[in-house]
């Protein structure tokens, strides 16, 4: 009896025998139903293929139910490939075996006979996921390219799992044996749990929250693996996480010249400049400045000419100072400009630095712009010879910081602030007279400083700026701090990314305001509005008016020209507390009194350029410069400091009540001597032999 099959759509069965009895089956679509059942009564179901195949005459004993010589063995049956004969004499189609797929099967790996690997290390990492997902301990009995072979670590348990390479490819492992059941205890301590795995298993959880701490990552692994970790295993795992996702300090360096030629791509006209020393033909890094032309358009078209320079530390594993400058916008709010990576600070990196930004605002009569620093060393002479007609204040808080170390005091204190806030010649004068009552050292201590520098009553008025303190580039460091600590590409990376989403929030908020002006400038008009209570005004003539406060004091007000003779009219170009008093009195909009570089319009001209986002590493063009090697790294001794030492009279921001004690004697309870206690005193007897 043979049976045929022939078609797709429509199949034809020839069965050879008695023809007459048994008329030839037609399988279609019209009469499914009636040739299944024939099918069933002509064909055992147990013996249909999809490939043809020939069915031999069964012999008469056979017919008649006896037992046939037809059978096949046990491992014939277990057997994945079959027979030999089989695969000899039937036209097999390939079978295809279960694939491991790395990104799904990985959180719970389960294995049969036949499945196939990718690689050696995708078997072994499934291994492993494994036996830590069951709980239980496993060893690699045979691990070699080409065999691997696992069993159980209790002498009584069964199970083993065994692959080994293909012949095909040699790369692709095979499933040949399997004893899926275990019969042994789980255990709650395994090797396979180490700071590698660990550090590769959470590595999403350190990209999502840096900060995860040992409390966090010791409740995980207890809820993944039921297993307790170590600090130090918290430490390595960690440290190996933060290698995946940034990438090691060799290979950032190595791909600088790549970013920077990424950056100018996507980002058209801006500057990105670095300085190498060369240890043979091998260059080093030094420093390197960015000018993203975004900002340089934005500062030019919508913000103040003043201009804040500081420098940080950097906290990674290469040490060094970045050194920025940071503007002042329509809305009196911080504008980063430039920004640079050196080794330290100092006049010659201070002069590499702004002889770059010079060139990038094109800075070519220096009339017309304003400084303030904190007095950094080698920054005062540098922009003496690169800026000599320029204004150069000092933030006051550093000045104030120097001036107590041998003037302490509230009194002084506030005696030096108050010639600093002092607006006019006169009332400098007198403010700085009352100091030489209080103290006459102090006043000769304060002579020897050029008041041009740090009082407001020599300063220009064209910035319509009167700011004494450089808060805007301390507020920059600080919204830069968790960057400061990253390798150097991903700290890059991250200022790039808080500036670009910087300016983009701001051209979203502009929309929501209010008022022609912004809400902080705002908020300062309607501050001076409520200090009007005591000011009286006159009517003079010719738009000029007299205005009388509550210490009985005149000023002359010309609405017209916008002039006071208190001078902070013209300082600030936002109207004082006397023209707000004729302002109000006349009934006149305080906000058409208000200078154009506080306008919404100005704001929009600093905002409207957008920084453009960069591509992966996978994605930067390859230069082809010779990579960069990183600066040499000499590891100091103790653990390496991270918070800023404060000031004397700084409060702690960590919630603390307590006060520190300042300018308070030690007495000793022992020898009652002053400047020692109790403990030092003894230590200081002990002289060495």
């Amino acid at each position: 009896m043979t049976i045929r099959r022939t078609g797709e759509e429509e199949c034809h069965y020839a069965i050879s025998g008695d023809e007459d009895d048994d008329p030839p089956l037609v399988d279609s679509e019209y009469e499914q139903e009636v040739e299944d059942a024939a099918m069933e009564d002509c064909v055992d179901p147990t013996s249909y293929w999809e490939q043809s195949f020939e069915i031999p005459e069964m012999a008469s004993e056979d017919r008649d139910g006896s037992e046939s010589d037809m059978h096949l063995s046990e491992g014939e049956l277990n057997s994945v490939d079959g027979s030999e004969e089989e695969r000899r004499h039937t036209p097999w189609v390939r079978k295809t075996y279960p694939e491991f797929n790395a990104e799904t099967d990985l959180k719970d790996p389960k294995f049969q006979v036949g499945q196939v690997f990718a690689s050696a290390d995708l078997f072994r990492k499934a291994v492993r996921a494994h036996a830590l997902k069951q709980r239980r301990a496993v060893v690699f009995e045979k691990n070699d390219p080409n065999r691997i072979r696992v069993g159980c670590k209790s002498e009584n348990c069964g199970w083993q799992i065994f692959a080994s390479i293909l012949s095909e490819d040699r790369r692709t492992f095979k499933v040949k044996t399997y004893t899926p059941l275990h019969t042994c205890a789980m255990v709650f301590k395994n090797g396979f749990v180490n700071s590698n795995m660990l550090g590769r298993k959470y590595v999403n959880q350190w990209r999502v929250n840096p900060d995860w701490n040992f409390a966090g990552f010791a409740q995980q692994l207890r809820d993944d693996y039921s297993v307790d970790a170590s600090l130090w295993q918290y430490y390595r795992a960690r440290k190996h996480a933060k290698k995946l996702i940034e990438g090691t300090v060799k290979e950032q360096y190595a791909r600088i010249w790549d970013y920077c030629a990424e950056l100018r791509r996507m980002n058209p006209g801006s500057t990105t400049q670095v300085k190498c020393s060369l240890d043979g033909d091998i260059p080093v890094f030094q420093r390197i400045y960015i000018y993203l032309a975004a900002l340089r358009k934005g500062w030019l078209e919508g913000c103040r000419q003043i201009i804040g320079l500081d420098g940080c530390f950097i906290k990674g594993q290469h040490r060094g100072q970045l050194l920025t400058a940071v503007g002042v916008d329509p809305n009196n709010q911080m504008y980063p400009i430039a920004y640079a990576m050196v080794e330290i600070e100092n006049r010659e990196t201070w002069q590499w630095f702004l002889e770059l930004l010079k060139v990038d605002l094109n800075i070519n009569n220096s009339h017309g712009i304003a400084w303030i620093t904190d007095k950094q060393k080698g920054l005062i002479d540098v922009i003496a010879d690169l800026f000599p007609n320029s204004e150069h204040r000092f933030c006051v808080k550093h000045l104030h910081n120097n001036f107590k170390v041998y003037h302490k005091g509230l009194l002084l204190k506030q005696t030096l602030w108050g010639a600093a806030t002092a607006a006019t010649e006169q009332r400098f004068a007198q403010k700085m007279a009352y100091m030489r009552e209080v103290s006459a050292s102090a006043y000769e201590w304060m002579t020897d400083k050029d008041p041009r520098h740090w009082s407001r009553a020599f300063f220009k008025e064209f910035p319509k700026c009167d700011m004494l303190c450089n808060n805007y580039c301390e507020g920059f460091n600080s919204a830069i701090l968790e960057a400061r600590d990253k390798p150097i590409i991903t700290l890059l990376e991250m200022i790039r990314n808080y500036l670009m989403k910087r300016m983009a929030k701001k051209r979203v908020e502009v929309d929501k305001w209010h008022h022609l002006v912004g809400p902080k400038v705002f908020k300062f008009i309607e501050k001076v509005k409520l200090e009007t209570s005591g000011c009286h005004s006159y009517f003079c003539g010719n738009n000029i008016f007299q205005v009388r406060n509550f210490e009985q004091d005149q000023f002359v007000v010309d609405i017209q020209n916008r002039t006071c003779a208190c001078r902070r009219w013209q300082l600030v170009g936002i109207p004082c507390v006397h023209a707000m008093c004729v302002i109000m009195t006349s009934n006149m909009d305080p906000i058409q009194f208000v200078d154009d570089c506080y306008k919404k319009d100005r704001y929009k001209l600093a905002y409207d350029p957008v920084i453009y986002g960069l591509n992966g590493p996978s994605m930067w063009p390859q230069t082809g410069d010779t990579p960069i090697r990183c600066p040499e790294f000499k590891k100091q001794r103790g653990r390496p400091r991270k918070a800023r030492k404060l000031q004397s009279d700084e409060v702690r921001q960590d919630g603390t009540t307590r006060l520190r004690k300042n300018y308070v004697l030690i007495h000793c309870r022992r020898c009652g001597q002053v400047g020692h206690n109790k403990k030092r005193g003894r230590q200081q007897k002990k002289t060495p032999k």
